[in-house]
């Protein structure tokens, strides 16, 4: 009986440590991967709202290179009503990096665009954080760097 009530005051007291792990479920792998789908088909039709509750208030993305980078504020902006939806935004090769309640989501997405010509489409390595924030996946900071695009295709 002795061990049973040691073992149990010690798994409690485990419990109180890390309290994130076991509301953590959203850092791992396959619901961390269908909220960054989320993410960018949010981005890709301009769902303010969804953004406006997935990220912080003081996330960042740095884009290509880091020649711009915008904070929440200026990525909300830039979907505004003048803001003309993508044809696709997918990723591939997706991979997920956890430690505790911050999880890192790395991967390759191709964003193709509506012309009236010939296809225009981009492929980015994006690399993205979340946290754990109040019982809620989150997203803190994201980089993209472009690799590929149809504008230089031969």
């Amino acid at each position: 009986m002795f061990v049973f009530v040691k073992r149990a005051a010690l798994f409690s007291c485990a419990l109180l440590i890390t309290p994130s792990l076991a509301a953590a479920d959203c850092l791992d792998s396959e619901p961390l991967q269908g909220l960054d789908y989320q993410y960018e088909q949010a981005l890709r039709v301009g769902d303010r709202e969804f953004l406006q509750q997935l990220l912080l208030p003081y996330f960042v993305w740095v884009h290509n290179h880091a020649v711009a980078h915008e904070s929440k504020a200026d990525l909300l902006a830039r979907l505004g009503p003048d803001y003309q939806p993508l044809k696709s935004r997918e990723s591939s090769e997706v991979e997920v990096i956890r430690a505790l309640d911050t999880a890192v989501i790395h991967g390759l997405s191709t964003v193709d665009k509506f012309t009236d010509g010939p296809r225009h489409a981009n492929s980015y390595r994006f690399m993205r954080t979340y946290v754990l924030r109040d019982g809620r996946c989150r997203l803190l900071a994201g980089q993209t760097m472009k690799v590929w695009s149809t504008e230089s295709e031969p």
